[in-house]
């Protein structure tokens, strides 16, 4: 974070704010977070999100989620995060299964970064009742990826 990388910056930021493995500083955790947001890092716009939701302002979460996928600037946690709102219908008009999903397609095709083994599990839980060989592929790359259920 001190060298100015904006995913380091959002990090630590989610850590001041919380308090994991640091000294807990709102404040100064929430800076951290809005200033790699408002440069478009897609790290930045996750911790923003996620403070939005843990608030309750989920339609803002989304919009935030939505425009940087918009920029095409865009990580794995942040199509998994988008399409669980869209399969939910969380802070969207109208749920988007289908959409959701073609996220979490997405996010998995960027693995291993964070977010893809998230994607590549509720993929399997989306696909276990209706079409378990599916379901057992994303299974398989969940469990490649460290998921721990």
């Amino acid at each position: 974070a001190f060298q100015n990388h904006l995913d380091s910056m959002a990090v630590l930021g989610g850590c001041l704010r919380t308090g994991t493995g640091v000294k807990r500083n709102v404040a100064l955790g929430l800076k951290l977070i809005e200033y790699s947001a408002s440069m478009g890092n897609p790290t930045g716009i996750n911790k923003k999100a996620a403070y939005l939701e843990s608030n309750q302002y989920h339609v803002a979460a989304v919009q935030l989620y939505e425009s940087c996928l918009k920029s095409e600037r865009v990580n794995a946690l942040l199509l998994f995060n988008l399409g669980w709102s869209l399969v939910h219908g969380q802070g969207v008009d109208r749920k988007d299964t289908v959409r959701g999903i073609s996220l979490w397609k997405q996010a998995v095709a960027v693995a291993p970064d964070e977010g893809s083994e998230e994607a590549a599990w509720y993929l399997y839980e989306e696909y276990k009742r209706d079409d378990p060989k599916e379901a057992e592929k994303w299974y398989s790359i969940a469990n490649d990826l460290g998921y721990e259920a």
